[in-house]
């Protein structure tokens, strides 16, 4: 087996005799971990997810508008778009005074 195999591809018998595998590091992420590194898609998108916080909150606080006759749903519906809202804030929040620690 080829020695620049991990131990894991080699229990999976992902690595034949004479392979020739070179890993890719990419931001300290290796191909072998992460096979998406070697074609270029992997990354985070905080921006993103942000955003995606605040348009769940949004959505949340449109569904009160329904056929629903107790108050109940409206409660869980007014507390959960608060939760997104503020977990979405506290992010930009720290992303903004991250470099100042």
């Amino acid at each position: 087996m080829a020695s620049s195999s991990t131990p894991a591809r080699r229990a999976h018998g992902e690595v034949a005799e004479g392979d020739t595998h070179r890993a890719v590091v990419v931001n300290g992420v290796s191909s072998d971990d992460e096979p998406s590194v070697e074609w270029g898609w992997h990354g985070h998108y905080p921006k993103v997810a942000r955003f995606a916080g605040f348009v769940v909150a949004a959505i949340l606080l449109i569904m009160i508008h329904g056929n629903h006759v107790g108050k109940e749903e409206d409660i869980w519906l007014v507390a959960l778009a608060a939760g997104f809202f503020f977990l979405s804030l506290g992010a930009i929040i720290r992303a903004r005074t991250s470099w100042r620690r």
